[in-house]
């Protein structure tokens, strides 16, 4: 394990050379610069020359890890009143530490702006106790003058590094903003440094009396967090090094005060005195422990807490697993990466390589066997999400024995890495629910194929279906996965978001890959699940006669800690057709008897109480989970949907044929400073390459649709009746008829 580095050398050092960046110039003129980071910096950051008092830079950046998100266009500086003027959208701030650093005080800063070309901004800065970050309301520009000022109080600001690249504050407009000047005030009411205890935590499991990686919560009366010591994990975040992390809204946590570290067991500082409460956690399988306790001067406190046990999933066959963790590392920092996601209780932690049409991010140094670290049941293991465009979506691909990244003339031919993926014996599919970047066109054109093995449904505290469910309904196997996409998706904690594979042994990496591949599968974010038809589990393909007896039994449980359970649901064919609920309880168990009167797909997912509001004020549950299907299989007919056929072939066709016609989005690409010409160029050339590829998929829809026809033209008696069957499955393939001009003409 790579020695640890102190706080104060990293300082003396300064943030830009911990995190392995150099400086170039890329416009002398402007006197703009960019970091160039060691393959671990996906974030567009670029160092501005605006020298002033008490701020040691200026970075024009993407994101600000203090609440605030900005675009991936350059900033600029322009001369407005005589004055040098920042003009851009994002903007951090790093504060001399010399002038304040790790207080807790009101410091006002005056911000000097050209209000002509400024939108409605916001200040956000390193703050103590709360989310570890303050915001401050937009500030909508007044007109009448060239230039205006504002003095926005940052109230208990902290400024100890725990922005982008070790920044303390951040300003970002909706649109842009002119600063043209940035004056930073302290209060002075910062309390004098109180007389120092030591702190010694021990965390333990309670079962075995060992020694465990936890994430822990410590806060004095005020909230406030003493910074981690060198013993917490330190933990990759982009090209940061940081140690104290803050828990996103949607996740649980049991105290208003949501700033974290992670520990390996065993913790020691030097805090100052006065009385703290301790909270830690351990995954969805750990009660969470709550407690105080008081720090004296010149004393050491020891706190040893147990963590007891919910629920032991392992020893009831299931293991959890993060398919989507970016996260550089090397083999000297295999043990500390191992501690904090074990910390999450992670059995397999995907750690992803990020591919663009121009480079990689967070690679990985090694892949296969050689990849793993495995520790007590738990491993760190190297994938790659990549391909990634705007116009096909994100992949991801595990279990790999080498990456396999496409050249740029090729990169649009997802298939040939599904392909390699599968040759290598790799498990792949889509990220990001399918949805986002448009990865709903890329599962069009890959799954009829038997290429596509998950679909990434819960992310971000979603679960989304709609992606999922059309290509269940149309006699796909596709299981469900889930990830936390750490750091991106955020701020979000490694696993928060997971899914748990069902082994008949003890744990082994590659047959955890084969059972998660097989579909032996439930995604969540706390709700844990079991679910069978007449004996048969997730993932399993169920063969019946007509009118045969299914018992369908479920059971779904949430530790109290997390949420209270709300229901419990089965699914056939995506609609509901039995709910249970949990009445105040932490389980809700369900039975049913059906009668296999067709095909179909079949699964359960449950849902918490709580509800938490998401980007777009849109409501979603604190805690929820979706299991794989079992697939019922009457008389050897396909578990399509016979009903929706027509329309959801319909609605593939329309997507095929949109996916050759619309213009790629090079700006809508995560790092589209790297990839703005390429992107758009190679779109250019290779789309009509693909057009074969197209067409077959094309066809193996229209297919579908045909046998679909025959089904049910042979039916002795279908559960819509034969005519009305028959009709509406008529008038869908004259939809699909007139829908074929989606299909552009060839060139």
């Amino acid at each position: 394990m790579k020695k640890r580095e102190s706080t104060s050398q990293r300082r003396r050092r300064g943030p830009l050379a911990a995190a392995g960046l150099t400086v170039m110039t890329l416009v002398a003129m402007t006197g703009i610069h960019e970091l160039m980071a060691h393959g671990t910096e996906a974030r567009r950051v670029v160092t501005l020359n605006w020298p002033k008092d008490r701020i040691t830079r200026v970075l024009d950046v993407n994101r600000s890890e203090l609440g605030l998100s900005g675009s991936k266009v350059a900033a600029t500086l322009k001369t407005i009143g005589g004055r040098s003027c920042l003009y851009g959208d994002l903007f951090a701030f790093d504060i001399d530490d010399r002038y304040a650093f790790d207080i807790d005080e009101p410091v006002d800063v005056t911000v000097l702006y050209a209000p002509d070309i400024t939108q409605p901004f916001s200040v956000a800065w390193d703050q103590n106790a709360g989310n570890g970050y303050g915001r401050s309301e937009p500030v909508t520009p007044e007109p009448g003058a060239e230039l205006r000022q504002v003095t926005i109080r940052m109230e208990r600001a902290r400024f100890a590094g725990q922005g982008i690249l070790g920044t303390d504050l951040a300003i970002g407009a909706r649109g842009a903003i002119a600063i043209c000047d940035l004056i930073v005030v302290r209060s002075g009411s910062t309390p004098p440094a109180a007389q120092r205890g030591t702190l010694r935590i021990e965390v333990r499991d309670e079962q075995t009396g060992r020694a465990v990686p936890a994430r822990l919560g410590l806060y004095d009366a005020t909230g406030r967090t003493p910074l981690p010591s060198d013993e917490a994990l330190q933990v990759h975040r982009y090209a940061d090094e940081t140690r104290l992390l803050w828990t996103a809204p949607r996740i649980v946590w049991p105290n208003p005060n949501r700033q974290v570290f992670y520990v390996d067991g065993d913790y020691q500082a030097e805090v100052p005195v006065g009385t703290y409460q301790l909270v830690a956690s351990k995954g969805p399988e750990y009660r969470v422990y709550q407690g105080t306790f008081d720090v004296r001067a010149g004393e050491t406190t020891d706190a040893t807490l147990t963590l007891a046990r919910y629920i032991d999933q392992p020893s009831r066959g299931w293991y959890s697993g993060d398919d989507h963790l970016h996260l550089m590392r090397d083999e000297t920092e295999d043990v500390a990466l191992w501690g904090y996601v074990t910390a999450e209780d992670i059995h397999v932690s995907n750690l992803l390589e990020m591919g663009n049409i121009v480079t990689t991010h967070y690679r990985q140094p090694a892949w296969g066997v050689g990849g793993r670290f495995i520790r007590d049941g738990h491993m760190i293991a190297s994938g790659q999400e990549d391909p990634r465009t705007t116009q096909r979506g994100h992949t991801i691909h595990l279990n790999l024995q080498r990456p396999f990244h496409l050249p740029a003339d090729r990169y649009f031919f997802y298939h040939e890495v599904f392909e390699e993926s599968h040759r290598q014996g790799g498990v792949s599919g889509y990220a990001h629910h399918g949805r986002s970047f448009n990865g709903r066109r890329g599962l069009v054109l890959d799954v009829p194929f038997d290429l596509v093995d998950f679909v990434e449904i819960l992310q971000g505290g979603r679960l989304v279906t709609d992606n999922w469910y059309p290509f269940l309904n149309l006699g796909f196997k596709l299981n469900p996965s889930a990830g936390s996409d750490f750091p991106y998706f955020g701020p979000s904690l490694p696993g928060v978001e997971r899914y748990y594979v069902e082994l008949d042994g003890p744990f082994d990496p590659d047959a955890w890959y084969a059972a998660f591949k097989a579909g032996r599968v439930f995604v969540t974010n706390g709700p844990l699940l079991d679910f069978t038809i007449n004996g048969q589990s997730m993932g399993s393909e169920l063969r019946v006669s007509r009118g045969e007896r299914l018992d369908v039994s479920a059971l779904a449980q949430l530790n109290p800690d997390m949420d209270r359970l709300g229901r419990i649901e089965l699914v056939a064919h995506g609609e509901v057709i039995a709910t249970v609920s949990a009445n105040g309880g932490d389980h809700a168990e369900l039975n049913e008897v059906l009668t296999a009167d067709e095909s179909m797909w079949v699964a359960v997912r449950a849902f918490g109480e709580q509800e938490v509001p998401q980007q777009g004020g849109l409501q979603h549950y604190a805690a929820l989970a979706h299991s794989a299907p079992i697939y019922v299989i009457v008389d050897n007919q396909p578990f399509w949907k016979t009903e929706d056929v027509p329309s959801l072939v319909a609605e593939q066709r329309e997507i095929l044929g949109e996916l050759l016609r619309a213009p790629v989005d090079p700006v809508g690409d995560l790092e589209a400073w790297e990839t703005l010409t390429e992107l758009a160029m190679q779109w250019n050339r290779q789309r009509n390459l693909l057009r074969p590829r197209v067409d077959a998929a094309d066809a193996k829809y229209r297919e579908i649709l045909a046998q679909a026809t025959d089904q049910a033209s042979s039916w002795r008696a279908p559960p819509l009746g034969g005519l009305a069957l028959l009709a509406m499955l008529a008038l869908g393939m004259v939809v699909v008829a007139y829908r074929r001009s989606a299909i552009p003409p060839r060139l």
